[in-house]
Protein backbone atom coordinates (compact mmCIF):
# COMPACT_ATOMS: atom_id res chain seq x y z
CA UNK A 1 0.00 0.00 0.00
CA UNK A 2 1.38 3.39 -0.96
CA UNK A 3 1.69 6.27 1.45
CA UNK A 4 -1.16 8.10 -0.28
CA UNK A 5 -3.50 5.13 0.04
CA UNK A 6 -2.55 4.70 3.70
CA UNK A 7 -3.17 8.40 4.33
CA UNK A 8 -6.57 8.21 2.62
CA UNK A 9 -7.54 5.14 4.65
CA UNK A 10 -6.55 6.77 7.94
CA UNK A 11 -8.27 10.02 7.00
CA UNK A 12 -11.47 8.16 6.12
CA UNK A 13 -11.47 6.35 9.49
CA UNK A 14 -10.87 9.62 11.35
CA UNK A 15 -13.55 11.49 9.43
CA UNK A 16 -16.08 8.70 10.08
CA UNK A 17 -15.42 8.92 13.84
CA UNK A 18 -15.69 12.71 13.81
CA UNK A 19 -18.89 12.55 11.77
CA UNK A 20 -20.41 10.02 14.17
CA UNK A 21 -19.52 12.30 17.10
CA UNK A 22 -21.09 15.33 15.44
CA UNK A 23 -24.27 13.42 14.60
CA UNK A 24 -24.48 12.18 18.19
CA UNK A 25 -23.95 15.70 19.53
CA UNK A 26 -26.71 17.10 17.29
CA UNK A 27 -29.09 14.32 18.37
CA UNK A 28 -28.35 15.00 22.06
CA UNK A 29 -28.91 18.73 21.56
CA UNK A 30 -32.24 18.15 19.82
CA UNK A 31 -33.33 15.73 22.55
CA UNK A 32 -32.35 18.27 25.22
CA UNK A 33 -34.25 21.03 23.46
CA UNK A 34 -37.39 18.91 23.08
CA UNK A 35 -37.10 17.69 26.68
CA UNK A 36 -36.69 21.22 27.98
CA UNK A 37 -39.69 22.47 26.07
CA UNK A 38 -41.70 19.52 27.38
CA UNK A 39 -40.74 20.41 30.96
CA UNK A 40 -41.80 24.04 30.45
CA UNK A 41 -45.34 22.77 29.88
CA UNK A 42 -45.71 21.97 33.60
CA UNK A 43 -46.25 24.93 35.96
CA UNK A 44 -44.25 23.69 38.99
CA UNK A 45 -41.23 22.87 36.87
CA UNK A 46 -41.49 26.10 34.86
CA UNK A 47 -41.61 28.15 38.06
CA UNK A 48 -38.47 26.41 39.26
CA UNK A 49 -36.56 26.81 35.98
CA UNK A 50 -37.59 30.25 34.70
CA UNK A 51 -36.44 33.25 36.73
CA UNK A 52 -39.04 35.59 35.22
CA UNK A 53 -41.90 33.43 36.47
CA UNK A 54 -40.40 33.47 39.98
CA UNK A 55 -39.96 37.26 39.91
CA UNK A 56 -43.51 37.89 38.70
CA UNK A 57 -44.97 35.53 41.26
CA UNK A 58 -47.71 34.14 39.05
CA UNK A 59 -47.72 31.75 36.14
CA UNK A 60 -49.37 32.84 32.94
CA UNK A 61 -52.84 31.33 32.49
CA UNK A 62 -53.48 30.22 28.89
Amino acid sequence: MSRQEEYNTRYKKLSERVEKGIVTLVAVCIAGLVGGQFLYAFDPIRQMLVETVRLEGAAQVP
